[in-house]
Order: C-alpha cells, then sequence, then structure tokens
C-alpha cells in the first residue's frame, strides 16, 4: 500500500471524519540525465552568478573591452547565499527571506475545513488540478460513508480548504462509488478568460447538418476505457532505450580536464606569439641592416 502523504480531518459542521490522502495520479515520462559524452560522466550544474548579456547592435568601445584576467568562469554561489528575488524592473530584483515567506506561510493544520456544498455540473473541470484519494482513518468507516452515500444522492462536491506543504489549497471534494476524492483547484484568477477566443455562434445551421452530426457522435460513442488510449511515445522511448541497454558502459573515473576560457585563451595567445616568432627569425634581414653589418 502507498504511503500517505497527508492525514487528518474532513470538518463540516459538528462533524468530523478522519482521513488520508493519498496520491491519485503520478508522472510516468522518461526522464534522462545529462552526461559527458566521452567519459559517460554526469554533468552538475551550478550556481553561477549570471552575466548581463551586452547589446550586440552597440559595440563595446576600445576603453571597455576587458582584459584577459576578468574572461575567467563566473564566481560560484553557495548555498546559504542563495536568496528569492523578483524582478520588479529590467534588472532590478526585490529579495525575499526565508524568514519573510515563513511569517507569511499559512498556520498548519490538519483539517479539510468544508466551506459550502456545490452541485457536482456546478466546477468546470478546467478548475480540477491534481487528485487524491481520501481514505477513512481506522475505525471511522461509518461517518465517511454516511458522508460519501450523501454527496453521491445529492449529487453535490464540497468545496473547501487544506493545508498541504506549507500552502493552503482550494480544492473539491466528491464522491466516487465507496470512496471520496479530493481535487486540488486553480483560484479564479488563474484560469485565463476565453471569451477573447470563443468563435461567434453560426447561424444557418440546416436541421440535417444537425442530425448528421448528432448520428456521426452517436456512432463513435462508447464507454471511457483510459487502457485503450496508453502513451504511445513513452512506450517507444522505452523500447528504443531496452535496445540499448546492452550498449551500457560505466563512467569513466577520470573526468575529462576541460580548460577554462581563460586557459584556451592563453594558449591559443601563447601559440600566435611562437607562430609569429618564427615568422619573423624567416624573413630576411632588410638591405640598410646588411649594409651596416658589412661596414
Amino acid at each position: 500500500m502507498p504511503q500517505a502523504i497527508w492525514s487528518g480531518t474532513i470538518s463540516f459542521g459538528l462533524v468530523s471524519v478522519p482521513v488520508r490522502l493519498f496520491p491519485a495520479t503520478r508522472r510516468k515520462d522518461v526522464r534522462f540525465r545529462e552526461i559527458d559524452r566521452q567519459s559517460g560522466q554526469r554533468i552538475h550544474h551550478e550556481r553561477v552568478i549570471q552575466a548581463e548579456p551586452r547589446s550586440e547592435a552597440v559595440p563595446p568601445a576600445a576603453s571597455e573591452v576587458e582584459p584577459v584576467a576578468q574572461l575567467a568562469a563566473p564566481p560560484r554561489v553557495p548555498a546559504s547565499e542563495v536568496v528569492r528575488g523578483f524582478e520588479v524592473a529590467p534588472n532590478r530584483y526585490v529579495t525575499i527571506e526565508r524568514e519573510d515567506l515563513a511569517e507569511l506561510a499559512p498556520e498548519q493544520t490538519r483539517t479539510i475545513d468544508i466551506e459550502q456544498f456545490v452541485d457536482v455540473t456546478a466546477v468546470d473541470l478546467i478548475y480540477y488540478d491534481r487528485s487524491y484519494y481520501a481514505v477513512p482513518g481506522r475505525d471511522h468507516a461509518r461517518p465517511y460513508a454516511l458522508l460519501t452515500e450523501a454527496m453521491r444522492e445529492t449529487k453535490k462536491v464540497a468545496i473547501c480548504w487544506f493545508v498541504l506543504r506549507r500552502k493552503r489549497y482550494l480544492a473539491a471534494v466528491r464522491a466516487e462509488g465507496n470512496l471520496m476524492i479530493l481535487t486540488t483547484l486553480f483560484f479564479a484568477d488563474e484560469v485565463l478568460p476565453r471569451a477573447e477566443l470563443e468563435p461567434r455562434p453560426v447561424a444557418g445551421l440546416t436541421r440535417r447538418e444537425r442530425e448528421m452530426a448528432g448520428l456521426l457522435v452517436n456512432t463513435l460513442s462508447g464507454p471511457f476505457e483510459p487502457e485503450r488510449y496508453p502513451d504511445e511515445y513513452r512506450q517507444r522511448v522505452q523500447a528504443l532505450i531496452a535496445g540499448r541497454a546492452e550498449t551500457a558502459r560505466p563512467a569513466s573515473a577520470v573526468a575529462p580536464t576541460g580548460g577554462s576560457a581563460v586557459e584556451e585563451l592563453m594558449a591559443a595567445l601563447q601559440a600566435s606569439v611562437k607562430a609569429a616568432r618564427a615568422s619573423a627569425k624567416s624573413k630576411p634581414a632588410p638591405a640598410a641592416r646588411r649594409k651596416r653589418k658589412t661596414a
């Protein structure tokens, strides 16, 4: 049995029903690691200060050209020095500390507070986000069954609040069979308006057209069977990985020694100086210099 991510009580009026929440869904996307092509070692991303890009439309002046010493890799930032920042204007940030957010965090509660019951059809499906199974606590099956049956018979869903991982969620609890399902909801200002996208009603649809469209819909109608619609792309990716499993190789014990920008530039400069000196030695001396030597 999976592990519950939350435990508490559903509270409405003077009635409390202990429940535990279990994830109702899980993502099964194929996730890859970034590795070095040569050594096979995993690539580690570091916290570094991001340099502001220079506009390509305005070339830098000669006095603004950075010396070689300033072309080093950007400085690393320890995790203790990383703070949250909100950009209020281009390249201007308001910093927020963890303590600031902690003061604003909702109180940690163990209750699912029902605000009201609404018709099942009153909640647009676009508001539904992530679902959890609300399983009754031990020795509390009777009040749980009573609430479940009441919502099922009245065709109502419960609109409620609850706190999970320092965040307060708006949610809907509905009955599915003998089980209650809690689904977090998007807030009203998180759902984008559709008025500008909705097409205007088309006038002049004939009765014959409507009948044919209805006949086509009825012909393709049937029960919803999710297993009929697998993620074929994920299956193909997994088959590709399985087919190459024998070619898997361990990561090299020695990491590749990639030079920094400064090292690469210095190497190029040294090579250029050496080539220039060799070219100068191979050239014949000027005529005036040869005359002075012979004199």
